[in-house]
């Protein structure tokens, strides 16, 4: 599929982000809650992040060590996408019978051994439909805000490559194909970027894909921006259909101010994962994609807003 305004239709239609319409009821009842991935609490000049994650019930009930292991990546991922650094989760599991709480205690336990992120309690009730939310805790020094991003920021698009697709599902992981070292070192790029100042705002590719991802970060942030796919990272020989409605376990989309880009993508490079400043922020609150000269918008959140958080 090459025709850009069916992909950015892809995008639009995907399920992951006809989802987040739902938060809109959020912001109806709780207005002051910000839409970001996680929260953040001052606390003694540093932030203290708080992020919590529900794993969606079907997933629980068909694969219970994946649902077990996607609720540590996804809460990990919050936390990081915010500049934190992880410190323990919590989770509250839910089971029809003893051997199926133990496949998603399994699956929470090895996915926290491979990402140095202990899980320090939680709640079991055995009976009942299945269900599996979990909570993180981290710590940032200097926080990421998706809602930070400028007008005129580079944007920029960083994955780990190395992985897997979870058969047609749209789940692309890495936790099997990189070691446990090289996992927890992955994701010290985004709070070392921010300490550096190389980056003053992030999202985590998650459900939405990049393109629904990065939407939600426009919303937050009051701007628009363009999406060049001709530079953005995907796997080789994955279509472009595919990736970009793709949940992967490592992906961020990040702001950068022009003259610190080329640095910030070095420091995922230089890990072994892939970067590349794929489009620039800007004022007129549209998504934008690009490729090859041509151009399709996504979504215009002056006319029709996604979930009207933080607004």
């Amino acid at each position: 599929m090459s025709d850009l305004a069916e992909l950015a239709e892809v995008i639009r239609s995907a399920p992951g982000l006809r989802a987040k319409r739902d938060l809109a009821l959020v912001a109806d009842v709780l207005p002051a809650v910000d839409g970001e991935d996680a929260a953040l609490v001052a606390r003694d000049g540093e932030h203290l992040v708080l992020g919590g994650e529900a794993i969606a019930p079907g997933l629980v009930a068909s694969d219970p060590f994946t649902a077990g292991a996607a609720a540590v990546v996804t809460n990990v991922a919050d936390v990081r996408a915010m500049g934190g650094r992880p410190l323990a989760l919590v989770d509250t599991v839910v089971s029809p019978d003893r051997a199926h709480a133990r496949r998603v205690l399994e699956g929470l336990a090895w996915a926290a051994r491979l990402l140095g992120v202990p899980v320090a309690g939680g709640h079991l009730t055995i009976g009942e439909a299945p269900a599996l939310s979990a909570f993180c805790t981290g710590v940032a020094k200097v926080p990421l805000r998706a809602g930070a991003a400028r007008p005129g920021d580079d944007l920029i698009a960083a994955f780990c490559l190395d992985g897997v697709y979870r058969g047609d599902a749209p789940f692309f992981s890495s936790l099997r194909n990189r070691s446990p070292e090289r996992l927890r070192d992955d994701g010290e790029t985004l709070p070392e970027l921010a300490e550096a100042g190389l980056c003053h705002a992030a999202r985590d590719v998650s459900m939405p894909g990049v393109g629904g991802s990065l939407l939600q970060m426009l919303e937050l942030a009051r701007c628009g921006a363009t999406l060049d796919l001709d530079p953005l990272p995907r796997p080789p020989g994955t279509p472009l259909e595919r990736w970009l409605v793709t949940f992967p376990s490592f992906g961020f989309v990040l702001a950068a101010a022009p003259a610190g880009s080329a640095d910030a993508c070095a420091a995922f490079t230089g890990r072994g994962l892939a970067a590349a400043v794929c489009g620039r922020f800007d004022a007129e609150h549209r998504l934008r994609i690009v490729s090859g000269g041509r151009e399709a918008t996504v979504w215009d959140l002056g006319r029709e807003p996604l979930t009207a958080l933080g607004a």
